[in-house]
């Protein structure tokens, strides 16, 4: 397990290492683009040849009522970290929902297997340390591709360690055949989800320009709110 977080962080200091050694572009959020799409261009070769292959066949043997079950145990699982970071954001009346969702889904969802609390009008709601150091003051983090994961800043990167590492149950699991396969479970589902905006990819214009900004509006949204709407 401590041997599976130190290759996160060893990947994603590396990363940052990097950046600071390549020629910036235009961009005023993606200065370290040059060195990005270098990145961006291997993360599209090892899904193409690594991910998809496996990730279709998951969504092809296993039935969707069983995919949407396993996507809502992780869903519940990620209120923890979201919960915590509303604390953090002294967000206290959308952490009582937030903590009330995750009871009625652990409990009359099966650990989370069903989404009982949507139908009890607790609507999923997901917050991250990113988010948190954001509305702390960090609006303005440059935009990075970090290998394997994908689009992301210095700031969401780094609150992405810290919410595994702080505020979810996987570094408590000791044995790590368990939590590799939990995680490589939650990859692949996720990955799944995304077949439908292949097609999109596909045909923009410039792929890596796409996802970026993307990126980068949805988690404006995130921390701004309506305010992030021009």
């Amino acid at each position: 397990m401590r041997a599976h977080f130190l290759k996160i962080i060893f990947l994603l200091c590396m990363h940052i290492m990097l950046l600071s050694c390549v020629t910036k572009g235009p961009h005023p959020d993606d200065p370290y683009e040059p060195i990005n799409r270098k990145i961006y261009a291997f993360n599209t070769v090892f899904d193409k040849k690594v991910v998809q292959p496996p990730t279709k066949l998951y969504a092809t043997i296993i039935p969707a009522e069983v995919r949407a079950g396993i996507n809502n145990i992780y869903n519940n699982i990620n209120m923890l970290p979201t919960l915590a970071n509303d604390i953090l954001q002294a967000e206290f009346q959308q952490a009582i929902l937030d903590f009330w969702r995750f009871v009625i889904n652990s409990s009359m969802g099966l650990g989370g297997i069903f989404d009982v609390a949507s139908q009890c009008s607790l609507p999923l709601h997901e917050n991250d340390l990113g988010i948190t150091f954001a509305k702390w003051g960090d609006k303005h983090s440059p935009y990075i591709v970090i290998p394997f994961l994908g689009p992301s800043t210095i700031r969401d990167g780094m609150g992405l360690i810290f919410d595994y590492t702080l505020f979810t149950p996987y570094p408590y699991i000791r044995n790590d055949v368990i939590i590799e396969g939990l995680l490589l479970l939650r990859y692949i589902d996720l990955r799944s989800r995304m077949f439908d905006t292949d097609r999109l990819m596909q045909e923009a214009p410039d792929p890596y320009t796409f996802m970026r900004d993307a990126y980068l509006q949805h988690r404006n949204y995130l921390i701004l709110g309506e305010q992030a709407i021009p």
